[in-house]
């Protein structure tokens, strides 16, 4: 099921939350799961992208970290106006992971 862990919330947030409550017509402790589970993503990818644009990571590794595909992480750079910064290596394994995906035979 998981741990129940406590957390002090100041009033304006508490506030936010309730107003988001009443909008989604949605309990309160689903309502914070969603919304933690959507700023953990929101993090990985931003943690990711800084990453990436520093070069100091890949852009498949970027994904990975992310938890998004390649092609969604390279959505992300089109929306943030990034130049993509894509090696023919990267490529390659990219075509290998989805080929390896679809149980098909890699010819080199």
């Amino acid at each position: 099921m998981g741990d129940k862990i406590s957390i002090v919330i100041p009033d304006d947030l508490k506030k936010e939350i309730d107003d988001l409550r009443n909008l989604f017509k949605e309990e309160q402790s689903s309502l914070i799961r969603r919304l933690l589970w959507k700023s953990i993503a929101q993090e990985k990818l931003e943690y990711a992208l800084k990453d990436y644009i520093d070069e100091k990571i890949s852009l498949g590794k970027a994904a990975e970290i992310a938890g998004i595909s390649i092609w969604q992480i390279i959505d992300e750079l089109k929306k943030r106006n990034i130049a993509l910064k894509y090696r023919i290596s990267e490529a390659e394994l990219e075509i290998v992971k989805i080929l390896k995906k679809y149980k098909k035979n890699l010819v080199v």
